[in-house]
């Protein structure tokens, strides 16, 4: 069962990077692997929460925006009429 924690945990972790937009570089996956090491020997509960919080501090990702919940409202007729 922990075996599937563990590999859940990669698996996100480097979702989570290819989602931000990181390049997988050698030196980026070495420190998200150091991260991860250091979180797992420490024995956290929270691992991806930490890790999700630590990452963009050591790989320094810059903060994504976010795009708008909707597009603007352009007020037209698509040609009907109510009598």
């Amino acid at each position: 069962m922990q075996e599937i924690v563990y590999e859940d945990l990669f698996t996100r972790t480097l979702g989570y990077l290819r989602q931000g937009g990181v390049s997988l570089t050698r030196d980026t996956a070495l420190a998200t692997l150091k991260l991860m090491e250091e979180l797992l020997v420490s024995d956290s509960r929270d691992v991806l929460e930490r890790v999700v919080v630590e990452l963009p501090r050591r790989l320094e990702i810059s903060d994504s925006t976010l795009p708008l919940p909707c597009p603007p409202v352009n007020r037209g007729s698509i040609g009907y009429w109510h009598e």
